[in-house]
């Protein structure tokens, strides 16, 4: 049940890029997404205390060649998912709410062999709860 919501959420994000769903290959194309998160928790908010309930922290990770492809990323994925409810078959999922977890930076770790220069990222965390309907 985990996983169909993380696909849910990337179904939201337009084709305009790359969209990867937990992975990245080892020579992605730039600019891409990758949307991740925790594993989530069930809980209940009924009497019976049966776990029904699911609620998840996604991140979502725009990445660009350079500041300028990553801000555009950032910008299209921010209007793609936040105050958006993710389509999850037999639940009622509420719309997700932006949170950024890291500012726009370069990653050091890793040189585009064309340019010499770094890939730049912003990661953004939405929290999603869904319930059976």
């Amino acid at each position: 049940m985990i996983r169909e919501h993380y696909e849910a959420v990337k179904a939201l994000i337009p084709n305009t890029f790359t969209v990867h769903l937990f992975d990245v290959p080892a020579s992605p194309s730039f600019p891409y997404v990758v949307v991740w998160g925790d594993p989530g928790q069930h809980y209940s908010e009924t009497l019976d205390s049966t776990p029904h309930d699911v609620l998840l922290n996604v991140r979502a990770t725009c990445v660009g060649a350079n500041y300028a492809s990553c801000l555009i990323v950032l910008d299209a994925v921010r209007a793609a998912l936040n105050r958006k409810a993710p389509v999850v078959a037999g639940r009622k999922v509420h719309e997700m709410v932006q949170s950024p977890l890291s500012g726009v930076q370069p990653d050091l770790s890793v040189t585009l062999p064309n340019t010499g220069t770094h890939p730049v990222f912003a990661v953004d965390e939405y929290e999603l709860r869904s319930e059976p309907l």
